[in-house]
């Protein structure tokens, strides 16, 4: 599947993120999910973006390092720090913590940004270093849609994802 194809799948797997089948109760400190406790009654809720692996193909282990993660809405950036630095997404039904934000009232679409600082991903029978260089995703999502389950979740295509690029080094397409 080529980048063409790959984001805008990416985009439409987003939009239908809440659907609700991921485990987001895990132990750990990337899947605490900080809610509304520490805000009055009065306040605009909390929202998670999480990250999930599907499809895991021939791989049996992707440990990816997030380097960034930024939520804008409303011409303000809502949150912009990693909740949780790496990520083993084989680990398919638990979605990882990235960022929490609270949309300003009437604030319609939230974009999102991630970047990858790299990672590595193995088969049964060999390992190799992720080059995630000028991978970033970029996604937008509808308040709307998002509060319906109070996260995003983004769902990316493990065996469609990384492509072999040389005999110690594997390409993040996304």
């Amino acid at each position: 599947m080529n980048r063409t194809l790959l984001i805008p799948a990416c985009a439409i797997g987003f939009l239908f993120a809440g659907c609700g089948r991921h485990n987001a109760n895990v132990d750990g400190a990337g899947n605490v999910d900080p809610g509304n406790a520490d805000a009055g009654s009065d306040a605009t809720p909390s929202f998670n973006l999480r990250l999930t692996g599907v499809d895991p193909g021939d791989y049996v282990s992707a440990r990816m390092r997030i380097q960034a993660v930024r939520v804008e809405g409303g011409g303000a950036v809502l949150a912009d720090s990693v909740q949780t630095p790496e990520v083993e997404l084989t680990d398919v039904g638990n979605s990882f913590l990235l960022a929490s934000f609270r949309p300003p009232a009437g604030v319609e679409d939230v974009d999102f940004t991630v970047s990858f600082e790299g990672g590595r991903v193995a088969t049964t029978s060999a390992s190799f270093d992720v080059n995630t260089r000028c991978q970033i995703l970029r996604l937008s999502g509808k308040v709307s849609r998002i509060s319906e389950r109070k996260h995003a979740v983004i769902h990316l295509d493990l065996a469609r994802s990384f492509v072999p690029s040389g005999a110690a080094m594997i390409r993040c397409s996304v």
